[in-house]
């Protein structure tokens, strides 16, 4: 897990963390919170990056404890904890898509490097290209625009 009750309660204080829990209808509500919002921050960061991690970055805490108190807030949640919400998971979407990264440190305390992306393989731009329906050969007896 990215974060614990204790990460919680340094965040947002008791007083609420007992509100939250007294809506709870099951004892383990906070544990069972603060795993679902770790699986889902490995469904988007799987993408990018290969599980476990060799370390959690504060990004990840912070990112659990602001899912967990929104699913924790059940039905009503107020309207800064659903927009710190919805703010976490673009900001997971956006990791997903390459757009951000996690800064990781692997035990040699060096960033961790991304699963390695596999992209289309590409033509140099000036090259010629013999195969397909749309070679070179087919694309000149074409009628250019003048």
């Amino acid at each position: 897990m990215y974060a614990t009750k204790s990460d919680l309660v340094a965040r947002f204080g008791e007083g609420e963390l007992e509100e939250l829990e007294a809506m709870q209808t099951a004892g383990n509500s906070i544990e069972e919170t603060l795993q679902d919002a770790s699986e889902e921050i490995d469904s988007y960061i799987a993408v990018r990056y290969v599980l476990p991690l060799p370390s959690t970055p504060s990004t990840l805490k912070r990112i659990a404890c602001n899912i967990a108190r929104y699913r924790l807030y059940f039905q009503h949640p107020t309207d800064e904890v659903e927009n710190r919400y919805k703010a976490e998971i673009d900001f997971l979407k956006r990791v997903a898509d390459g757009k951000a990264t996690l800064n990781i440190l692997n035990p040699q305390n060096e960033v961790t490097e991304e699963k390695p992306v596999n992209s289309p393989s590409t033509l140099p731009i000036g090259s010629t290209y013999r195969g397909g329906v749309f070679g070179d050969d087919v694309l000149n007896m074409m009628p250019s625009i003048k």
